[in-house]
């Protein structure tokens, strides 16, 4: 206060009815300091405050006493610079225009200015030694609530379950790029032809925005930041020993495996995924862990019991009012670079519905029903989710818990029919399922329950892959209790022993009128190695692939044109 103007510390006086003596600037600070630090003085004035100024107090209490001057503003008003003269003439301590001028002349709050690493940020707060005398019982019940002000509501007509889709979708991205050569690009892309192929071994959409082709990035991003996959020789496939760990843990684990990836990946920045948004890359940069670890933690504040369901807006709604900023720690709202799809620019705060409203919803209606934090809710199967409920697993996760494991789902042996179909139980282990896909067919996949179907073609895809008909054979022995159809073992034995013991080539015959031509031919050095099977005195095969300089040999020598 020692910087203040004479004539705002005379209003400041008059606010508190402080009758000051002389006119010296440090004796009425000092005056005026024993009032402001006097219990019983702030019980009085705080009591005198508006509905608005208790409010704008009770917000800098539950923050700690001080909070970013662009939000103050934006919620609870500017406080207008005045020089002494317009002070005197004006008098706005008077009559304040708005919350925030309420409390700025009461002496209740002040202002200076914090080096952050964004530069010099002005800081609306509350002094340190004025703080104790200021935390009223509202405002400490406010200051001590852990739940987040967002009611449940009713629960949605169509549940879109997110159950299991994680582990789902992650195990046949395995399946399929370990049976099927996916070669990367020089700039280390997928082909567009073996996107598509890997998008059709997703699980359909959840909801008509939920892109396959978003999804697949967002899992081949996760699944390589597991290190589940690695790329080797040009080619993208799993790593063996982290992707047989992954497989062989329980379905609880492998998720939570996934979700914490996620939630500790700087290099996936949710911000730039947003559909509905362009962001430009002009320099400025945004932190994607900052803003996840917000989210996430008032996601975890929510007052929610199993099965509870939200509005999707609500929850928005309640993060714009409580911490619009969670992704700005210094309130800049005008460097950023975002576009619309249409190709507007979203600068300023009053964007923050499309920028950090899309943000949520991006999380809330893709990310985290990916990663089974979350389940969906529509009133139709034509309208867009309005509603979410965290689930169980989730639960767990946004709490930091490990996730409990359900012991009573047990998966029993699995079943070879004589029609060549192995069905899978629900809750089955996915390494056996994993060893099974190498030499087998998916032939349908509902309610956890898959069918695989055994065929010709699918082993011989296995054995070309390395794997034996004794591997198959025995493989199917363990996992069916001994209970597999001698006629499939049979099948897939003939099948092996077939494999590979013929084979067709393409060739040329030579046909020559002497015999003495032919003994000159396969005397010569250059032709001799070129040369394939004597048929007979007059016929030599020519392997397709000698043809060519057969051909050349056979011109210089004169034998043909």
């Amino acid at each position: 206060m020692i910087d203040y103007e004479l004539p705002l510390l005379k209003a400041i006086a008059e606010n508190r009815a402080v009758l000051l003596s002389g006119t010296d600037q440090a004796a009425i600070v000092d005056q005026l300091i024993e009032t402001l630090l006097s219990p019983v003085a702030t019980a009085i004035v705080v009591d005198d405050l508006s509905s608005p100024e208790q409010e704008a107090l009770d917000f800098l209490l539950k923050h700690g006493g001080q909070v970013e001057g662009p939000r103050f503003s934006r919620q609870f008003g500017d406080i207008r610079s005045m020089g002494p003269a317009r002070l005197e003439r004006e008098q706005p301590w008077q009559n304040p225009i708005n919350p925030a001028e309420g409390l700025w002349y009461r002496g209740l709050i002040f202002k200076t200015f914090q080096v952050t690493r964004q530069g010099s940020q002005e800081i609306v707060y509350i002094p340190t030694d004025l703080l104790p005398f200021l935390n009223t019982k509202s405002s400490q019940s406010e200051t001590n609530k852990s739940t987040l002000p967002v009611n449940p509501t009713t629960p949605p007509n169509i549940t879109l379950s997110s159950f299991n889709r994680l582990r789902e979708n992650v195990f046949r991205l395995l399946i399929h790029l370990q049976t099927t050569p996916v070669r990367l690009q020089k700039e280390g892309d997928i082909l567009a032809s073996d996107k598509e192929a890997l998008a059709q071994t997703l699980l359909p959409p959840l909801h008509r925005a939920f892109t396959t082709e978003g999804e697949l990035e967002f899992l081949l991003h996760l699944c390589q930041r597991a290190t589940l996959l690695t790329v080797a020789h040009g080619r993208l496939r799993p790593e063996r020993d982290a992707t047989r760990t992954w497989l062989q843990a329980t379905p609880a684990q492998q998720t939570a495996q996934l979700q914490k990836t996620w939630r500790a990946d700087h290099t996936w920045n949710d911000l730039w995924h947003v559909p509905s948004l362009v962001p430009q890359q002009t320099g400025w940069e945004n932190s994607p862990m900052l803003a996840r670890s917000k989210i996430l933690g008032h996601l975890s504040r929510l007052d929610a019991a199993e099965e509870v369901w939200f509005s999707i807006e609500n929850f928005v709604a309640a993060i714009k009012q409580i911490d619009p900023d969670f992704q700005r720690p210094n309130s800049d709202y005008e460097s950023w670079y975002i576009q619309d799809r249409q190709g507007n620019f979203l600068m300023g705060f009053a964007h923050w519905n499309e920028v950090e409203g899309g943000l949520i919803r991006y999380l809330l209606t893709f990310i985290l029903p990916i990663l089974g934090v979350v389940d969906l809710g529509s009133d139709s199967e034509t309208t867009a989710p309005g509603r979410f409920c965290v689930t169980p697993l989730g639960h767990a996760f946004l709490q930091g818990q490990p996730p409990e494991e359900n012991v009573s789902l047990k998966p029993g042996w699995l079943r070879v029919g004589t029609n060549f179909q192995v069905r899978i139980p629900a809750h089955a282990s996915l390494y056996d399922r994993f060893q099974l896909a190498r030499f087998a067919r998916l032939e349908s996949y509902e309610n956890q329950r898959a069918i695989y179907h055994i065929t010709q073609d699918s082993v011989k895809r296995a054995l070309r892959n390395g794997v034996t008909p004794d591997q198959i054979t025995a493989f199917l022995t363990r996992i069916t209790n001994n209970q597999t159809p001698l006629a499939v073992v049979e099948s897939i034995r003939n099948w092996g022993t077939r494999y590979g013991t013929v084979q067709l080539e393409s060739a040329t015959l030579l046909h020559l009128k002497h015999e003495a031509v032919a003994a000159e031919l396969r005397q010569h050095p250059g032709l001799r190695p070129l040369l394939g099977e004597v048929l007979n005195s007059t016929t030599i095969l020519i392997p397709a692939k000698h043809v060519a300089q057969v051909r050349r040999f056979l011109i210089e020598l004169g034998y043909i044109e």
